[in-house]
């Protein structure tokens, strides 16, 4: 049985993978200079980092956490959930501080400075979320899908669902 939530995840997965493809894309492109800020495609990307960040990224991170990881914890399902729950830690601070250098350069445009973090946080970030998007479809979707019941299934999607 598929589960709802699992689904719920994969989609967000695979959202998560498009935008982060699009900054490394963006990162690979500019190695030695600053991209124009104003270009539709680079102003698009600052403008939706920092709100797909805060209002998906850690959201997603948040929910997988708490309910989703203590859910499975009192089946007896633990290892999975401390590691993705550690690699969460690592990647919060990352996160948070690409959300802010992409705002500053949406406002602002870069400076070399500013385009040199940024350019090293994305690489940091989108190396660490690339594999831990694939460790969760692999280890963790599946596991959802075999282990939770209807009515936890339905508990968690509508707990995330009410946080969107």
């Amino acid at each position: 049985m598929s589960s709802r939530i699992a689904q719920t995840l994969r989609e967000e997965h695979a959202a998560t993978a498009l935008l982060f493809g699009r900054l490394e894309s963006l990162v690979a492109s500019f190695t030695r200079r600053c991209p124009d800020c104003a270009s539709p495609e680079v102003a698009d990307l600052l403008r939706r980092l920092p709100s797909a960040i805060d209002g998906e990224l850690l959201r997603h991170f948040d929910f997988e956490d708490k309910p989703l990881f203590e859910e499975l914890a009192a089946m007896g399902e633990t290892q999975v959930a401390a590691q993705l729950s550690a690699e969460h830690e690592l990647m919060r601070p990352l996160a948070r501080r690409l959300a802010q250098l992409a705002a500053l350069a949406f406002a602002n445009a870069f400076t070399e400075a500013s385009w040199r973090d940024f350019r090293a946080v994305s690489n940091e970030l989108c190396a660490l979320l690339r594999t831990h998007i694939e460790i969760e479809e692999q280890m963790l979707m599946p596991l959802l899908d075999e282990t939770l019941d209807a009515v936890a299934d339905a508990r968690l999607y509508h707990a995330y669902a009410g946080n969107l």
